[in-house]
């Protein structure tokens, strides 16, 4: 009896596998129809007249007739969109570079010159990651007005590191935590110094962690639309979140212009983490797992 009923387990286990793996392809489908979606109606609707646009009765699947690129002619020969990427970009590298820099060195010191100095430092990272940019928006136009930075992108800069270093930081320090301390004692043996140390042993290890450090902080920065609009008081310094918000009008909206400079902007954060996708990961799970 125990020879025939094998078979039973066995075909019923492999139905129970079959059955969970279909479910979770179907559940993982289904998400990422839901998170895509958004950005398929938002090019749907910059590749639309308005007059379709502002339907009742919207078509999922538009007729080819009724698509045109109007709207990204109109946006960037009308609109100065190549100059609000242009200091998108400048602010983008300015903060990624910095945040990287700073996040590295921080979470290296609190990584191998553990103390209660040390520890205070980390808790008033978080303090400063807890508070919401609303609250420090004001204080920065403030202290930026007063050391002339103001409607500068240096302070636009400094803003957003503000808020991208406290996260950067710990994943760096955890990323720290996972190169073997036996390494800077060999180092140390080899007579390096804590700065060479650093250089020559520890950063070439770290790189995917400083590549999704970049990587974040360069989404964090491209997508910032509070600090830009207060710090930044000339339109030529606009950025493209200022930029696209400036395309609202106060009577009517042109939503297939309005869908086609976002189109437009989210083009280079899908190249960044296109690019940078496989040190991201390793990046931001190290310290998951310990052995």
């Amino acid at each position: 009896m125990t020879d025939t009923a094998l078979p039973v387990v066995h075909q019923s286990s492999d139905f129970g596998d079959r059955l969970r793996k279909t479910l979770l392809l179907f559940a993982l489908g289904t998400l990422t129809i839901v998170l895509i979606f958004p950005l398929y109606w938002m090019l749907q609707t910059s590749l639309l007249p308005t007059s379709m646009v502002l339907s009742r009765t919207p078509s999922l699947l538009p007729s080819p007739a009724n698509v045109s690129v109007d709207a990204y002619a109109i946006v960037l020969g009308q609109t100065p969109m190549l100059w609000w990427f242009a200091n998108s970009t400048i602010i983008m590298l300015g903060s990624a570079l910095l945040s990287a820099l700073a996040a590295t060195l921080a979470g290296y010191s609190l990584s191998r010159y553990r103390s209660f100095a040390s520890n205070g430092v980390a808790y008033a990272l978080l303090l400063g990651r807890v508070l919401p940019g609303t609250l420090l928006a004001l204080p920065f136009f403030i202290i930026f007005r007063s050391t002339g930075l103001l409607d500068n992108r240096i302070a636009v800069v400094l803003a957003n590191c503000s808020m991208i270093v406290p996260f950067a930081t710990f994943m760096m320090k955890n990323y720290f935590d996972q190169i073997p301390r036996e390494l800077d004692d060999a180092a140390v043996v080899d007579g390096c110094s804590p700065p060479q140390m650093l250089w020559h042993v520890l950063l070439p290890l770290a790189k995917p962690g400083i590549g999704a450090t970049l990587a974040l902080a360069a989404t964090a920065s491209w997508v910032d639309l509070l600090f830009a609009r207060t710090l930044l008081l000339t339109n030529e310094l606009w950025t493209i979140p200022v930029g696209i918000a400036s395309l609202i009008g106060d009577v009517q909206v042109s939503w297939n212009q309005l869908m086609a400079a976002g189109v437009l902007s989210v083009v280079p954060v899908f190249l960044v983490y296109w690019f940078v996708q496989p040190l991201l990961v390793s990046g931001l799970t190290a310290g998951a797992v310990k052995g």
